[in-house]
């Protein structure tokens, strides 16, 4: 079994057009879209109609939660009360985009999806199985691995969030970071991330593939679209680096 596990489009349609064409060559068998679908982009319902008209698999991600829940507790943090404001107003031009059938749709993605295979449970969430707001990195050691991640009857657990691809394995797990197809913070412009995982060696094996996209595009749609993002957010798209 071939399964492709897709993160973080983040409004970008470009990017995800790239990946599509890239899914299109494997074959596989089940892609699974593991969470962030809209925000932060230029083309949210684009992004959302096309992955809904493919019939995949959908992970919520903590982004696409603040669309659907509207939690006032980040609206309202008095700690980053600019960080706030910048997130709302991110949320209702978001909101605004994909209309209120859309929006409603996205509150049925489930928080995790399981996938039984003889090689062993593949397990696939946003950020951790207990927190789509946690995520991991290739920078984290391997305890701290382990403790994000927490008990866990998967062979593999797959997840996305902080927009850096990794492959880690452990004595008793396979931990991959699919990277961001649309926000990629691995320092490659230009290129959309994501995870393919395969099981027919009889043990779960992960690629990340990389595939080039119009990220120049991508940019100036977000300033001709008038997405409320500063300049060196959306920079992110020419840098591939994350904002300060």
């Amino acid at each position: 079994m071939k399964v492709a596990v897709v993160t973080d489009i983040h409004g970008n349609r470009h990017a995800l057009l790239a990946v599509l064409s890239d899914l299109r060559r494997l074959s596989t068998d089940e892609v699974v879209f593991g969470g962030d679908i809209a925000l932060f982009g230029a083309q949210p319902r684009e992004c959302w109609e096309r992955i809904v008209d493919l019939r995949w698999l959908l992970v919520q991600g903590n982004t696409d939660r603040y669309i659907t829940d509207r939690p006032e507790n980040i609206f309202a943090s008095n700690n980053q009360p600019s960080a706030s404001a910048f997130l709302k107003a991110n949320v209702e031009w978001t909101t605004e985009q994909l209309g209120a059938s859309h929006v409603a749709r996205m509150r049925e993605m489930r928080r995790q999806v399981r996938i039984e295979s003889d090689a062993g449970l593949l397990l696939i969430v946003h950020g951790t199985p207990a927190n789509d707001e946690l995520g991991w990195d290739r920078s984290d050691s391997e305890s701290t691995l382990l403790e994000k991640i927490g008990d866990t009857d998967a062979a593999v657990v797959v997840s996305g969030h902080t927009h850096t691809a990794a492959i880690r394995h452990t004595d008793a797990l396979l931990a991959v970071n699919c990277g961001a197809v649309g926000r990629s913070h691995d320092q490659q412009p230009g290129l959309a991330t994501y995870a393919v995982l395969d099981d027919s060696s009889g043990f779960w094996s992960a690629e990340i593939r990389r595939v080039a996209y119009d990220y120049q595009s991508a940019h100036a749609e977000i300033l001709n679209r008038n997405v409320p993002v500063p300049p060196i957010f959306a920079d992110t798209l020419l840098t591939g680096i994350p904002p300060a």
